[in-house]
């Protein structure tokens, strides 16, 4: 939300000062034609670049989510040593967090990723 405030916070102010330049100029000596085009064009080009930056970050944001989805029902250890099966993913504030046995993990604290033990076969055989 920061980033979409400064972006639209800076084409303000290039949109402020360049209508004080237009009614500023000396109208004996007025911006040539090919000087207002370049600027016009410059400020296109920042606010492509501002959305391009804004799709790129939602972008990644997606891949993280989707690397936190391979890890759903595997066993999991993290850097804190915590060792657990990964039930859910969720996004908070912009992280992707790993609910391991009712703990919630950064997917960035994730050091080993393995597929969960077999379940041990009780004396009826069942496997429970």
């Amino acid at each position: 939300m920061t980033e979409a405030f400064n972006a639209a916070l800076g084409q303000q102010q290039f949109l402020e000062l360049f209508v004080t330049q237009l009614q500023y100029q000396d109208p004996l000596e007025p911006v040539e034609q090919q000087d207002f085009l370049a600027q016009l064009a410059q400020f296109s080009t920042v606010e492509g670049l501002e959305n391009l930056n804004t799709k790129f970050d939602d972008l990644l944001q997606l891949e993280l989510v989707a690397s936190g989805t391979e890890v759903l029902g595997q066993e999991i250890t993290t850097d804190d040593n915590l060792t657990g099966i990964a039930q859910a993913i969720r996004q908070e504030d912009g992280q992707v967090l790993v609910d391991v046995d009712g703990t919630l993990v950064p997917l960035s604290g994730i050091v080993t990723v393995r597929n969960p033990p077999a379940p041990v076969a009780d004396a009826s055989g069942t496997g429970t």
